[in-house]
Parts: C-alpha cells; structure tokens; sequence
C-alpha cells in the first residue's frame, strides 16, 4: 500500500505518493500523471494537508520504471505470503504434533497412575485378607479352647454326679441313724 498526501493549490488537487508521481486534477479537466524526481512541497501550511480517499490511476499510463519496481513489489509479496504461508503451516504442524506429544504423555501418566493405584489396592486387599485370615484362625483357636473347657466342665460335672450317687448308697449303709435326745419330764 503506498502513502499518499493530498495538497488543495490554486483550485489543484495534488496527489503525491512515495515515487514522487504526481496526479493533478484540474475541474473541468481529465486528470494528468506527471513523474517529478523532486520531493513534495513543504512549503503548504499544514491546515492544508486532506485525507481524501485515493484516485485510482490509469492503466494505460504507467511508464517502464513504475512496472518493473511494482512487478518486483508484487513478486516480494508474494514471496513474503508464501514464507507467511510455509510459516503458519509449520506453526500448525508444530502445534499439532506438540500436542499429540501432551496427550500420549498425559495418556501414559494416567495409565501408570491407574497401574501404581490398581497395585496398591490389590496390595490393601491382600493386607486384609491376611488379617481376616489371621482373626478366622485366632478365633477357631478360641472356639477350640472354649470347646474343651466346655468339655472338662461337662465332665467334671458328671463325674461329680456319678461320686454322689455312688456315696448316697454307701452313707446310707453307714450311716447310723440319728439318736433322739431324750427328754425329762
């Protein structure tokens, strides 16, 4: 895009860009293309200076020099859109592959935390089957023990019952009847 600045002289509107191409529009006339190798004149007051849309040039007026540095203008920016383009490209690609990198390592991170707490559950679940194992034992072993004192209580008893029945007949045997107290009237 080239800069232009407008200048109002004399009922003239003065079109001048980086080129030093001045377009001059007289009312009443068809506009004039000029090429002038001397810079804009600095001599308008600066109340002067308009921003007004720019004119379109002619097709047919161009001369050489304005062709060939446009041509070359137009191949430069080409070549900067297709770097830009190669760029964004790249940048995409990179930006993709980064983050299909993040998400195989996020993936990868979260398998492994999965494993490592999968591990440590089987491990909890083996601890307490372990000590589940070790109170069935404990307290087999304690019904064990309470069957045989339940044992030894239950024979102890009979054996005490069976020694008063053998002794009732014999203290009856010997024993003697009681005397009775005589009594004095």
């Amino acid at each position: 895009m080239q800069e232009k600045a407008f200048f109002s002289h004399n009922m003239k509107n003065i079109a001048i860009n980086k080129r030093n191409v001045i377009k001059t529009t007289i009312p009443g006339r068809q506009s004039q293309v000029v090429q002038v190798n001397r810079p804009a004149p600095q001599s308008q007051p600066a109340s002067n200076v308009k921003s007004t849309p720019t004119i379109p040039r002619p097709a047919a007026l161009p001369s050489q020099p304005q062709s060939v540095s446009a041509q070359r203008e137009l191949e430069a920016a080409r070549r900067l859109r297709m770097q830009a383009q190669r760029y964004l490209q790249e940048t995409e690609m990179k930006a993709r592959s980064e983050a299909q990198r993040l998400m195989l390592q996020t993936r990868l991170t979260i398998r492994k935390e999965v494993q490592e707490m999968i591990r440590e559950a089987k491990e909890e679940v083996h601890k307490v089957l372990a000590d589940i194992r070790v109170i069935r034992m404990t307290a087999q072993e304690e019904l064990a023990a309470q069957k045989k004192f339940t044992d030894a209580a239950r024979l102890r008893s009979f054996t005490l019952s069976l020694s008063r029945d053998e002794m009732e007949p014999e203290e009856k045997k010997t024993r003697k009847p009681a005397r009775k107290k005589q009594t004095v009237h």
